[in-house]
């Protein structure tokens, strides 16, 4: 079993709190475990992040064009018509 050390304080909306009360008590958990499940959740899905977004547009399969004309769209996209 895991011995926490750590304390920290984190201030949470009514709503939130309310939100993890009903997880812990749908799972049977304390609302402490549920915290500490999303936040191994978040940490250790940061470093796939952008992995899983390159996944996600090369699964689009978009048309590709030319570069110089995709770079222009973008630019023209990002600034307007000038």
């Amino acid at each position: 079993m895991c011995m926490f050390t750590e304390r920290t304080q984190v201030l949470l909306s009514p709503e939130q709190l309310a939100r993890l009360k009903a997880i812990a008590a749908r799972d049977g958990r304390s609302v402490g475990s549920v915290i500490r499940a999303a936040v191994d959740s978040f940490v250790e899905a940061e470093p796939n992040r952008r992995q899983r977004a390159l996944k996600r547009l090369f699964a689009m399969n978009a048309p590709v064009d030319d570069w110089e004309v995709m770079k222009a769209q973008i630019l023209k996209s990002r600034l307007g018509d000038w």
